[in-house]
């Protein structure tokens, strides 16, 4: 591992119940055992690591199903490996959310938080087999603010089932009345191993395109700035430095079952069985890494900056970049409209 990466991505699988739309690595656990098992692993990797993070990131399953104990083991152990003022960032469900769980955040320098709230429509939460219910959303920030974890993102997904327009409204006054301060918008997606998948749930394309403009005509009308193609958040302090690790294309280390990590180019993932996984290494060539750069960076309303190693990937690529799409501007490569991302990136792959 590259002893100068900078940012941490840590998988948790366990979740109390399966979502249907999830597709990520995942499982109920039949045990207390299984779940201290996997952990206990995870701190033995994490003792070998010797990197201080710029940012570290927790993410699921559900990292907040853990019990209070084993989240205190797993986040003592990362403290010798965080900076004073690192982005340390963990997934949770509202639902999961407890005074003393919040206790053991702050004891442990977790400063912000990724609310997996979905939607704000009870019915359709029923549908996507989540647990809690708006009102949880609603104590789970109350608790937050309590203990003075004010860095709260709010997950969000649009084009569900039997969603509506004034859905979409009931989130976004659902983020404005509770000060939150970062949101994340993302399209349904029917991954292979989700259970929507299996029971053929077909998206309506048109409908997620419809109410994506939808979200940024309503969002252009509140504090909230677009900064990437599914986030929004109201001034830079809150935008999502691990986030932006991963689009700028910056080193980035991966533990725990299912994780992906990218380092010295290799962009690896880890892969076995959930007491036994290894690293599955894929070394990327000059081709695919140039894509990698413009894939993600061209999803930031900023852009790329043209760096030396940022310009050998638009160079590689020029010719197969619609000019009418993108401009130059302060060094910068940006695509004009974030919306038509996928249309450029057909012509690259």
């Amino acid at each position: 591992m590259n002893k100068f990466t900078k940012h941490l991505y840590i998988h948790i699988p366990f979740c109390k119940y399966i979502c249907t739309y999830c597709d990520f690595v995942r499982k109920i656990p039949k045990n207390e055992f299984e779940v201290e098992l996997y952990i206990n692993d995870l701190i033995n990797k994490i003792n070998r690591i010797q990197n201080k993070f710029k940012t570290i990131y927790i993410g699921g399953g559900t990292p907040n199903f853990l019990s209070d104990s084993l989240l205190n083991k797993l986040l003592l152990s990362l403290q010798k490996n965080i900076y004073f003022n690192t982005e340390f960032t963990i997934e949770c469900n509202p639902d999961f959310i407890t005074e003393s769980q919040i206790k053991v955040f702050k004891l442990n320098n977790v400063n912000r938080i990724s609310l997996g709230v979905q939607t704000t429509n009870n019915n359709i939460l029923k549908l996507l087999n989540r647990k809690h219910s708006i009102q949880d959303a609603v104590d789970a920030i109350k608790i937050l603010k309590k203990f003075e974890i004010n860095n709260i993102s709010c997950d969000f997904i649009y084009n569900l089932p039997l969603l509506k327009k004034s859905d979409l409204d009931d989130a976004i006054n659902f983020c404005l009345n509770n000060n939150i301060n970062h949101i994340s918008f993302y399209s349904l997606e029917i991954k292979e191993n989700s259970i929507l998948k299996k029971m053929k749930y077909i998206i309506n394309t048109d409908e997620e395109e419809k109410q994506l403009e939808y979200i940024i005509k309503k969002l252009k009308k509140t504090k909230f700035k677009r900064y990437e193609v599914s986030n929004w958040s109201i001034s830079k302090k809150y935008r999502s430095n691990h986030n932006l690790a991963y689009w700028n294309l910056k080193d980035w280390m991966a533990i725990g079952i299912g994780a992906y990590g990218l380092e010295n180019k290799n962009y690896y993932t880890n892969v076995g069985s959930y007491q036994n996984y290894k690293i599955k290494n894929n070394i990327l060539d000059d081709k695919e890494y140039y894509l990698y750069i413009l894939m993600m960076g061209l999803r930031l309303t900023d852009g790329i900056n043209l760096n030396s190693r940022n310009k050998k990937a638009y160079e590689f690529y020029k010719n197969q970049i619609n000019k009418s799409m993108i401009k130059i501007k302060n060094n910068k490569l940006i695509l004009k409209n974030i919306n038509l991302l996928d249309s450029l990136l057909i012509n690259l792959i």
